[in-house]
Formats: C-alpha cells, sequence, structure tokens
C-alpha cells in the first residue's frame, strides 16, 4: 500500500522555505567575510617575489550565487602570467590550490556551526518546522 503526501501547501513547506532564505542569507554574508579574508592572506602568503607588485595587488576573490543553492567563492590572478606561477616551476609559486587548501577545511567547520545557530534559533524562536 502507498501513501501519497503533498506538503506543498502545509507549514512544513512554507517553513523549509523560510528557513532557507535566511540560511542563504547567512551564508552569502559569511562567503563575503571570508572571501575577504582568503584575498588578503594569498596577497600576505605569496610565495613568490615580486618583480613589479602587480601579480600581488592583483590577486582577487570573489562571491557569486549561480543558483538559489550555491555559494561560490572564487580565487583568482588578474595578471596574464598567473597560470604559470601556478603550474610552472613544479607549483612552487602556486597559491590558489594551497589557499583552497588551507581554507576548506575551515569554511566547512564554519558553516556546520552556521547550520547549528539558525537551527538553535529557529527553535528557540517558537517555530517548528510546522506539520504536514
Amino acid at each position: 500500500m502507498a501513501m501519497r503526501i503533498d506538503y506543498k501547501a502545509s507549514s512544513l513547506s512554507r517553513n523549509l522555505g523560510d528557513m532557507s532564505a535566511r540560511l542563504g542569507a547567512v551564508v552569502l554574508l559569511y562567503a563575503g567575510t571570508k572571501a575577504s579574508v582568503i584575498e588578503a592572506d594569498m596577497k600576505q602568503e605569496r610565495p613568490w617575489t615580486d618583480q613589479t607588485g602587480m601579480a600581488k595587488a592583483r590577486l582577487s576573490t570573489s562571491v557569486s550565487q549561480p543558483n538559489d543553492h550555491t555559494v561560490r567563492i572564487t580565487l583568482a590572478h588578474g595578471v596574464d602570467y598567473g597560470v604559470f606561477l601556478e603550474l610552472a616551476k613544479e607549483k612552487k609559486n602556486a597559491i590558489l590550490a594551497p589557499s583552497v587548501k588551507k581554507f576548506a577545511p575551515e569554511i566547512v567547520e564554519d558553516l556546520q556551526g552556521i547550520m547549528e545557530k539558525v537551527s538553535q534559533s529557529w527553535t528557540a524562536g517558537g517555530k517548528s518546522l510546522g506539520t504536514v
């Protein structure tokens, strides 16, 4: 025997949508803050010796939201020879991939904490996810 549950019009659906919107805004704000931290760290910890200062100055991060369920932090070089810094000399001068490796575990941990806090504040506010 099969049972069909339509939760589109239920309080569960509305509350999940509300919680998702709040969480999305929090994650977007967090990503912007973390992107600034990563950019500053890349400029400080770059492994190459500056010749003109352009490679350092044009290291950048950006935050985008390609769809409703994704927030992306992009790390980039702003100079044409950035690809050579990343790949030449056995990647000795790479900064992008090492930065991802350095910050990814911290970001995952921070996001887990954010999820817990959002969940706690939701239930502390007297809300439940609702009923079907």
